[in-house]
């Protein structure tokens, strides 16, 4: 088995990149989507996450309230960091529970913090999905119903693009659809011989 770790900042297309490697018969075990299942009402997470942050997450349901936790960590640099303190840990254990399951020759990790000291899954290959800053505030507004403003206060919380070109293997710019898609497919192909 390969595992093929994928990042990039919000907005930049990681996720189109890592659609395009299922399609291509890759497992793709998605961060963001473990992370919403540890922290949902009786998740792994989730006791320590309301009793950080206090009953003002809780929608009536019970469950977080997404948005408003957002908007807290957003704007505040030590909540963030006390957010991802407790949830790392839980995301990062289920996704190695999920390939240690898994039986597809490829793996594709979608890790928004991949290059976190806490992300211990060992990667065959790392890649970077990086795109103009503008293409990326554009591209999360119309997506999240977002201002500017945040998106820009979300960006400024995350790596650069220089910062991805170092750290990670491999960089696909995604300013194009089309170049993507024939990165990913190149990149699969060369993994799978």
């Amino acid at each position: 088995m390969k595992i093929i770790g994928v990042t990039g900042g919000i907005g930049s297309g990681k996720s189109t990149a890592c659609r395009e490697f299922e399609l291509l018969g890759a497992k793709v075990i998605d961060a963001d989507k473990v992370a919403h299942k540890v922290s949902e009402k009786g998740g792994s997470a989730y006791d320590e996450l309301a009793g950080y942050f206090g009953k003002d997450i809780l929608l009536e349901s019970g469950e977080l309230d997404r948005k408003k936790l957002a908007k807290i960590v957003f704007s505040d640099r030590k909540k963030l960091s006390v957010l991802n303190e407790i949830t790392h840990k839980h995301i990062f254990d289920e996704m190695q529970r999920e390939v240690a399951l898994s039986k597809e020759d490829v793996v594709v990790l979608d890790v928004p913090l991949l290059f976190s000291p806490d992300f211990q899954i060992k990667c065959n290959l790392t890649i970077a999905i990086i795109a103009d800053e503008e293409k990326r505030i554009k591209r999360v507004m119309e997506r999240d119903g977002l201002s500017r403003e945040e998106v820009a206060a979300r960006i400024q919380n995350q790596l650069s693009n220089e910062e991805y070109k170092k750290l990670a293997d491999i960089c696909i710019v995604n300013n194009n659809i089309e170049e993507m898609r024939n990165a990913v497919h190149e990149i699969y192909n060369n993994v799978r011989r």
